[in-house]
């Protein structure tokens, strides 16, 4: 019936072509529901909705974009999971290539692929993957001069005056040129102690130890000996796995070294053990190679020349003994530079076997570290400090023998060192590698020894030293040094040139072992005491045969 509402539908628009009193268009941006004529007559250009002519019009998103997009962000949230989890295809191809093939650095447990034709050792903590080798730094150079804050007495930069002794040192006469320690402190001119003497302050850290040795052969054979036994570490193995078989001197190229026939026992093949030490000694050395001439055999050469023959061989237990010499074999360990650190005294007359102390003449503690050295039974000598070939940019300290000095001022030094260490039974040389090369100079120092009953230890800081020849042509107990324990002062190389020095020992009768009170140094003749070969006798200098 006309005029009446058919129910489930709406009335139609005035403006539909159906016909019916419609309603005005709704104003812009307003909804359509309450039925109200709009205030404009025409449509809204905002509403994204709105009928035209009875017909639905076009939405402004349509279906198709929406799932275009949300496909988009799907694909995009599984390749940042999929490049999270397994990492990005292109890493081998920047990383390893700009990578040194060297030691692992500190901290990075990545793990490394075999290289072709090496074989996994069993017992691997994880398949394909290698201990980390602790990060190595290139050799280190020691100290030249002393660095740090002065031990005691009051800071003095004006020149000395009046002391023989401390004017021929050739520290005392000139103002100190300003230097900075590694630590970015001043080092330091001088010291004056108390008695108006002038001492070139050291601390018990930064002490001036041996100078470098001129002697690049021997210096890169330590380099080695220590990247063996960081190759021994990185892999997880007893220190009775390498054995030094035997050792012996060599002279090539004017140098005097040590060449080593050594064993190294695996529990397998020995593909790791080569490449770990090759990686090792990339790291460590640029004069020294490795060849594998056999199965079982290697050669390391330093220069060219060869100081390492390694036998690989089969780990069946413990080796057996080495031959010792008859009449047994004895080994001395002098402890240089003492007088500094107090604590390191009092450690290393704690030990149960002898150590010598060699002491610094004008150290802050020389007399009360000779006193607690000779209460314990220990022997003292005097560390006479002496002109090193790159004097006057390396200084030796106050009290120095120089090679431009008259006899009677060398005459003084000594005598002055001899009163400075109570004690004292012998000498040897601090630094001293252009002054030991001096014939005359050392032709005084020793005569200056006359009736004192002292003798003379050559610590061989130059090849051509003539200290010993010189301490023997005046009728004195003369010896030479074999080994400088802690030229890298790392607590396991220190151990095994401990071994080492017990092994020259035992090969020869006797050896004489050079340290200095480092920590590390402290630290490996403590542990050398429980794990050394008790077949060698650790023995006084003066009590080696001359």
């Amino acid at each position: 019936m006309a005029g009446e509402k058919t129910p489930g539908k709406k009335p139609p628009r005035k403006d539909d072509a159906k016909g019916g009193a419609g309603r005005k268009p709704a104003q812009s941006g307003q909804s359509d529901k309450s039925g109200k004529s709009g205030k404009s007559g025409k449509p809204s250009a905002t509403s994204g909705t709105r009928r035209s002519g009875g017909k639905r019009g076009k939405p402004t998103l349509t279906p198709l974009v929406a799932r275009a997009v949300l496909a988009i962000c799907v694909a995009a949230t599984l390749l940042v999971m999929l490049l999270f989890v397994f990492g990005s295809p292109m890493k081998p191809f920047t990383d390893s290539s700009a990578r040194k093939p060297a030691v692992a650095e500190k901290n990075d447990r990545k793990p490394q692929t075999p290289q072709p034709g090496q074989k996994q050792q069993k017992g691997d903590a994880k398949r394909g993957e290698q201990a980390e080798l602790p990060q190595l730094p290139r050799f280190p150079q020691l100290p030249q001069t002393p660095v740090g804050d002065t031990p005691g007495g009051d800071v003095s930069t004006d020149a000395a005056k009046g002391s023989a002794a401390g004017t021929a040192g050739g520290d005392a006469s000139q103002p100190a040129q300003p230097e900075r320690a590694a630590n970015g402190k001043p080092v330091p001119a001088e010291a004056r102690e108390a008695n108006g003497e002038v001492r070139q302050p050291v601390t018990p850290g930064n002490l001036p130890y041996e100078e470098t040795l001129d002697a690049p052969v021997e210096a890169g054979v330590k380099q080695v000996d220590y990247a063996l036994v960081q190759t021994v570490t990185r892999l997880g193995l007893g220190r009775d796995r390498l054995r030094l078989a035997s050792i012996e001197n060599r002279q090539a190229k004017g140098q005097a070294f040590h060449f080593q026939r050594m064993e190294m026992r695996l529990d397998g093949a020995p593909d790791r053990f080569v490449q770990t030490l090759k990686e090792t000694l990339a790291a460590w050395s640029d004069s020294a190679n490795v060849e594998q001439r056999a199965d079982d055999l290697l050669i390391v050469t330093v220069d060219g020349l060869p100081t390492h023959e390694i036998s690989l061989l089969l780990y069946e237990g413990a080796p057996p003994p080495v031959a010792v010499a008859p009449g047994g074999a004895r080994l001395a360990i002098v402890i240089d530079d003492i007088g500094e650190s107090m604590s390191a005294a009092r450690d290393l007359a704690a030990l149960d076997y002898p150590v010598t102390f060699s002491v610094w003449p004008r150290s802050t503690h020389a007399r009360e570290a000779a006193e607690v050295a000779h209460r314990a039974g220990r022997e003292v000598m005097i560390h006479l400090p002496m002109e090193p070939v790159r004097y006057p940019q390396v200084k030796p300290g106050p009290g120095a023998i120089l090679s431009g000095q008259q006899p009677q001022e060398m005459a003084a030094l000594v005598r002055d060192a001899v009163r400075r260490v109570p004690h004292a039974v012998g000498l040897n040389n601090h630094m001293g590698s252009r002054a030991t090369q001096n014939a005359a100079a050392m032709r005084t120092v020793c005569e200056a020894l006359d009736g004192t009953g002292m003798f003379v230890l050559d610590s061989m800081t130059h090849p051509a030293s003539k200290l010993y020849y010189e301490a023997k042509r005046a009728g004195l107990p003369a010896y030479k040094r074999n080994v400088f324990l802690d030229v890298i002062a790392d607590k396991r190389n220190i151990m095994f040139q401990l071994d080492k020095a017990a092994r020259i020992a035992q090969a020869e009768g006797q050896a004489i072992a050079i340290g200095h009170p480092l920590p590390e140094t402290v630290a490996a003749l403590k542990e050398w005491a429980r794990t050394r070969d008790r077949t060698v006798t650790i023995v006084t200098v003066r009590q080696l045969s001359h």
